[in-house]
């Protein structure tokens, strides 16, 4: 059985800038791959659990509504 030979090392982003412009690169392979939109994030902050589980209710019943449209 052979060795596997390498030929090179790929260079590890080192500043914010590098870091942004693999994230956009990876961006957009994944949406060769996964053609249809991702969902963009939500940080919702509940002062109580009674107002998380209202919010919660009332996002699944919007939810539910759009996609009955």
């Amino acid at each position: 059985m052979r060795a596997l030979k390498v030929v090179g090392r790929r260079k590890a982003p080192r500043t914010p800038a590098e870091f942004h412009a693999l994230g956009a690169r990876l961006d957009r392979e994944l949406s060769i791959v996964k053609p249809f939109t991702r969902k963009r994030g939500l940080i919702f902050k509940a002062h109580t659990w009674d107002e998380l589980a209202k919010w919660e209710s009332q996002r699944l019943v919007e939810e539910r509504a759009r996609r009955h449209q």
